[in-house]
């Protein structure tokens, strides 16, 4: 009866323990879960589809974003730009280092502010950009 209630008690003990470590992982890695390479899937800028024929490409490392925008079938980069980013709950704030892009003019220097939600696979940015308002849905490629 005593070995028994020992195998209880150590078996309760681990898998309290694996509950524990499990739930300090997730709460630790909150932040990091707009971290990987992503897809746009849609995009609207002042409430008009900006989707386009193109393929566009985020990817966010721990402290730096890039994306950029190509026609597959030219084989050519239709726009690209960089930077750093903060993050503050769901407020994510890109900071432009790098824009080139038609319509990119002056925000090389700038911060972008937006509220982003990721939903399992899919991030969802909304924002402005020059006062004109932004919406975007990424699917996680990686």
């Amino acid at each position: 009866m005593k070995r028994l209630l020992t195998v209880i008690g150590t078996a309760a003990l681990v898998i309290a323990t694996i509950v524990w470590a499990q739930s300090r992982t997730s709460a630790a890695d909150a932040p990091n879960r707009i971290i990987g390479t992503w897809q746009l899937v849609s995009g609207e800028v002042g409430g008009q589809d900006s989707l386009g024929n193109g393929t566009e490409i985020k990817m966010i490392s721990a402290k730096h974003f890039m994306w950029i925008s190509y026609d597959k079938s030219k084989m050519k980069t239709t726009g690209a730009g960089s930077g750093s980013y903060s993050l503050n709950g769901n407020t994510y704030t890109e900071h432009i280092e790098f824009i080139d892009v038609s319509g990119g003019e002056g925000l090389a220097g700038t911060d972008a502010v937006f509220t982003v939600k990721v939903d399992g696979n899919t991030l969802t940015q909304t924002g402005e950009i020059k006062g004109t308002p932004l919406k975007e849905v990424w699917k996680r490629v990686d």
